[in-house]
C-alpha cells in the first residue's frame, strides 16, 4: 500500500530529543476520500510538500473526484462594469447569495479576493468544469478570434490559443459565435464555433471545433437546421449554446416553420460531433410572444418562455433526449415578480439563474438586477450590488476545481 508521508513541525517548548522529528504516513486510499472535499487553495498548498504530493494531487482521477465534490458548491460568474471602462468577473458562491441577499458584493472579501481584469476586447464565452473560457478578437480589415482559459481558484491562464479563425472566410456567413463544453470520453475541452445567414432564401451555416491541446480549429457537418437566434438578430447572445454533459445545445427550426411544434432542440455529440434533435414538450402548442431560453439548471436541460403574456413557465427535461420526461417545474405570474413583461425588441427579459427547492434566482434584464424568489410564501428578496453587474447573459455556472488550463 502506497503511502504519503505528512512531517509535523517541531514544537517550540519540547523535551524531545533535537533528531526526532514525528512523522505521520498516510495511505493514499485514505487520502483519495478525504483531500477531494478540502477547498482548491489548501489542496494547492499540499500540492508544495514533496514530488509525492505533487503527483497524488495532480493525478487526473483525483482531480474529476475532487471535481464531483465541488458540484455541491455552486457558484456563478458575476461580470461588473466599473467606471474606468474595464470590465471584470469574479465566481461567486450561490449560498452566500441565499443567505444573505442584502449584502453588498462589492464589499464581499471573495469578491476582491477572485476578481479578474478583462482586456478591453475580451468577451466571455462560457464556464465547465471550474475553468473560464474568454475571446479577445482584433477589429481590423479580418477580424480574427483568440481564446484564452482561466481558472479562478488556481488562478492560472492559459495562453492565448486558436488565432487562425477569422471572420473573413466566407465572409457572407458573418461573425462566430461560440460556447464552450467537454468531452468526457477523451477528457478533451473544447470549443464550438459557428455562424449562419440566409442568402437568396438559402440557408447556410457553418460549424468549426477547437480542441485545447491541439491548438487548431477543424470544420464539422454544419447545422440540418436553422439556428432559432438567427431569426432574430437582436435576440442572438440568448441562444449561443448550451453545454450540457458533454453535448451543445441550440433551440431551432426548420426553414419552412409555420407552428410552435417545428422549434426543436439541436444537439451536437461533442465526443461524435455528430447531430440529433429533439423535440420540445407536447402540448406547448402555443406561439409564446418572446423565445424560449435554454440552460442546465439542477444538472438538467430545461428551457424557459413566457405564457399568454403573464407568466413566466420553466420545463425541466429530466432525462436527456427523452422527450416523455419533459416536466415543468413551475409557472409564476409575472405580478407576483413585481413585473409586467415589457414589449421589447431584445426580446423575454426574465432569466432563471438558479433553483433550489423553492428558492429561485431571477435576473431582470429590463431593470438591471437580481432577486431571490421563494415559490412557496411568493416573496422576493433583492440582491443588492454596488456596480452594474451583468445578471440577464453573463452569470453562469461555476464550480471550483483544480482542472489544468493546459
Amino acid at each position: 500500500m502506497d503511502t504519503l508521508v505528512i512531517k509535523r513541525k517541531k514544537p517550540r517548548q519540547s523535551n524531545a530529543p533535537k533528531n526526532s522529528l514525528p512523522t505521520l504516513f498516510l495511505p493514499e486510499e485514505l487520502l483519495a476520500e478525504i483531500l477531494p472535499f478540502f477547498d482548491v487553495k489548501t489542496i494547492t498548498r499540499l500540492k508544495c510538500l514533496s514530488k509525492s504530493w505533487m503527483a497524488f494531487i495532480s493525478d487526473s482521477n483525483f482531480v474529476q473526484k475532487h471535481l464531483k465534490n465541488s458540484l455541491q458548491n455552486p457558484h456563478l460568474t458575476l461580470f461588473w462594469f466599473q467606471r474606468n471602462c474595464c470590465f471584470n468577473v469574479v465566481p461567486f458562491p450561490v449560498y452566500r447569495l441565499l443567505k444573505n441577499p442584502g449584502i453588498n458584493l462589492y464589499y464581499s472579501r471573495c469578491f476582491h479576493r477572485l476578481k479578474h481584469r478583462l482586456e478591453e476586447s475580451c468577451e466571455f464565452v462560457g464556464s465547465c468544469n471550474g475553468l473560464l473560457c474568454f475571446r479577445n478578437y482584433s477589429e481590423t480589415l479580418a477580424r480574427t478570434h483568440e481564446l484564452c482559459f482561466w481558472n479562478p481558484a488556481t488562478r492560472t491562464t492559459s495562453k492565448k490559443l486558436g488565432s487562425s479563425l477569422c471572420d473573413s472566410n466566407w465572409p457572407d456567413l458573418g461573425i462566430f459565435h461560440f460556447t464552450f463544453g467537454y468531452d468526457a470520453s477523451t477528457r478533451t475541452y473544447k470549443v464550438v464555433a459557428f455562424r449562419a445567414n440566409e442568402n437568396g432564401g438559402l440557408w447556410k451555416s457553418q460549424v468549426k471545433v477547437f480542441s485545447l491541446g491541439d491548438n487548431c480549429w477543424r470544420n464539422i457537418q454544419s447545422f440540418p437546421v436553422v439556428p432559432f437566434n438567427w431569426l432574430n438578430i437582436s435576440c442572438r447572445r440568448l441562444n449561443d449554446g448550451v453545454h450540457f454533459s458533454g453535448t451543445v445545445n441550440w433551440l431551432a427550426l426548420d426553414r419552412s416553420i409555420t407552428h410552435v411544434k417545428q422549434i426543436v432542440i439541436v444537439s451536437l455529440d461533442l465526443s461524435t460531433e455528430t447531430y440529433k434533435q429533439f423535440l420540445l414538450p407536447p402540448g406547448f402548442d402555443v406561439v409564446p410572444l418572446f423565445k424560449p431560453v435554454l440552460r442546465v439548471l439542477m444538472d438538467c436541460l430545461c428551457f424557459s418562455h413566457d405564457s399568454n403574456k403573464t407568466e413566466f413557465v420553466l420545463w425541466q427535461m429530466k432525462e436527456y433526449g427523452v422527450q416523455e420526461s419533459w416536466t415543468q417545474l413551475f409557472k409564476i405570474n409575472l405580478s407576483y415578480l413585481q413585473m409586467h413583461l415589457p414589449m421589447h425588441k431584445d426580446g423575454f427579459q426574465l432569466a432563471c439563474l438558479y433553483v433550489n427547492g423553492d428558492l429561485v434566482i431571477f435576473a431582470d434584464k429590463f431593470r438591471k438586477r437580481a432577486f431571490i424568489y421563494n415559490l412557496k410564501d411568493k416573496t422576493i428578496e433583492r440582491i443588492k450590488n454596488r456596480n452594474c453587474i451583468h445578471w440577464f447573459d453573463k452569470a453562469k455556472d461555476y464550480v471550483e476545481s483544480l482542472v489544468s488550463v493546459c
